[in-house]
């Protein structure tokens, strides 16, 4: 009796446990189908309301970046391999950094230029990749000496595929510049000066020639920028590139009216002062020269060539 009663027992307990499991699997699937469908729904309702790619290209159009970047944004977390939204994005974070006063965000926004754009790089036509290029090269020149490789790698692709923009050759030589290729570098600012002239690719081309020790157009260039800027800074670095030029050539007496003639129009300019000093020193007149280092450093605490001539 008692083994029956065991057995009946252990028979409905069997029963038990497989109804039970059977449950608790019949629960999962329906939870899980619930799951699809609710996520299917999210999507669904999500894609119904992403902006449509009109208005991207109005936004666009109309400069209004920070609209852009938004909707874009927006879009991408649904469709984050969608090659025409990823570039627009990207186009947008750049313009974004531009008009940014705070230096931390504009690192972020041409971070996420530079990452944005690399990935739309892959998803789009070779025709699309000119102006992406163009906005790389100067998104990579922005962030700095480091990246100057990468930024005259995009410029170049742009240029030898047809970009036309009016700051390509401009950036180019910038990039150059960085990378200490003064040659190349004057190439592309005598090209952007055709393109575009302005007292400061003026100065620049200046300030290349000086770099490859060519100073009889340094001197013409700077002469030039002296005349044409009504840019008052401008012009008295221009006039201490000048003096200095000057200086080196032994032409002492010129050197020090340039000087001179910064101090007329700013009395506290220290390179003018460096400058007396180097002056002063040719005339081994070690006193003024010390004295004119001196006001330099007090103006400037971290101009490094008067610090220079004072440790001497």
């Amino acid at each position: 009796m008692r083994l029956r009663s065991s057995s009946k027992k252990f028979l409905l307990t069997s029963r038990h446990s497989i109804f039970t499991g059977s449950l608790i699997r019949l629960v999962l699937i329906i939870l899980f189908a619930s799951i699809i469908v609710f996520s299917a729904l999210a999507i669904r309702s999500r894609m119904n309301t992403l902006p449509p790619v009109s208005e991207l290209y109005t936004d666009w159009n109309n400069e209004n970046y920070a609209s852009l970047h938004e909707k874009t944004s927006r879009i991408l977390q649904v469709h984050p391999l969608n090659g025409e939204v990823l570039a627009l994005h990207g186009f947008a974070s750049y313009y974004l950094s531009l008009a940014e006063t705070d230096t931390a965000l504009t690192r972020d926004y041409l971070v996420e230029s530079i990452t944005t754009l690399r990935k739309a790089w892959l998803r789009v036509s070779s025709r699309e990749r000119v102006s992406m290029a163009y906005i790389l090269g100067k998104a990579y020149y922005q962030r700095g000496v480091f990246y100057a490789d990468l930024a005259l790698k995009y410029l170049d692709y742009a240029m030898n595929n047809g970009a036309e923009y009016r700051d390509i050759h401009e950036f180019r030589g910038l990039a150059a510049e960085l990378l200490g290729d003064y040659r190349l570098a004057i190439a592309s600012f005598s090209e952007a000066l055709v393109h575009d002239p302005s007292d400061l690719l003026l100065f620049t081309l200046a300030r290349n020639y000086s770099a490859v020790e060519d100073t009889v157009k340094a001197k013409q260039y700077l002469l030039e920028t002296i005349r044409t800027t009504s840019d008052e800074l401008l012009e008295l670095k221009s006039r201490y590139e000048l003096g200095m030029i000057l200086h080196s050539e032994g032409n002492v007496e010129e050197a020090e009216k340039e000087f001179n003639a910064i101090l007329e129009k700013d009395p506290n300019y220290a390179d003018a002062h460096y400058g007396l000093g180097v002056v002063y020193e040719s005339r081994e007149d070690m006193i003024l020269a010390r004295a004119s280092w001196r006001r330099a450093l007090r103006l400037n605490p971290v101009h490094g060539k008067a610090r220079e001539k004072l440790t001497l």
